[in-house]
């Protein structure tokens, strides 16, 4: 509710006393609002009532063939969306077989396929470098575990220390010296 404001009222003066400003209020008649642009409520309402009378009747107008005609293309529609939804989802499953052929795994597969088939070609080549360095990961972990680890002892391929050398009989010298020249050349020096 709206506030009045005694200060501007016709014949308001500032001197006035409480009760002569209550005498003022008093004697003050509120003018009548300007609802112009509005509609009353009962007309509003029945407005209202006519239009949704008028809307029964068009509805018992319609034939039993237009209510029929109505069901089949609501039917129609409702085929269409699934066969299509099923199109996409036959297509996603085929690029989800292919991508698991490649060495795919399910996940990657499933999320690159559904971008394909929604045509995300950006998440495609980004699930492509994805699987590739997933590849050369394995590569490089299979061949490090394939590949034989050189023995362990000297860089020169010696088996034997100076000490065993010398402590060695002669057919086993001729042995090392057959075997590993450098290494006999190397012990023998003088």
């Amino acid at each position: 509710m709206a506030k009045i404001d005694v200060a501007k009222l016709p014949g308001y003066k500032p001197e006035m006393t409480a009760e002569e400003k209550l005498a003022l209020l008093d004697a003050y008649e509120v003018p009548e609002p300007d609802l112009t642009g509005y509609i009353q409520k009962s007309a509003f309402d029945k407005t209202a009532s006519e239009l949704a009378e008028a809307k029964r009747q068009l509805k018992a107008k319609l034939t039993e063939e237009e209510q029929k005609e109505a069901e089949r293309a609501a039917t129609a529609k409702a085929l269409q969306d699934e066969l299509e939804t099923l199109r996409k989802e036959k297509t996603v499953s085929a690029y989800v077989a292919n991508f698991l052929s490649l060495g795919y795994d399910e996940k990657l597969a499933n999320e690159t396929a559904a971008a394909m088939a929604e045509g995300k070609t950006e998440t495609v080549f980004a699930n492509q470098k994805k699987f590739l360095e997933a590849q050369k990961q394995a590569f490089v972990k299979q061949t490090l575990e394939g590949t034989p680890r050189p023995p362990a002892g000297n860089p020169d391929g010696a088996s034997i220390t100076k000490e065993q050398f010398n402590e060695m009989g002669y057919s086993e010298r001729l042995k090392v010296f057959n075997e590993q020249p450098e290494l006999f050349k190397q012990f023998t020096e003088v």
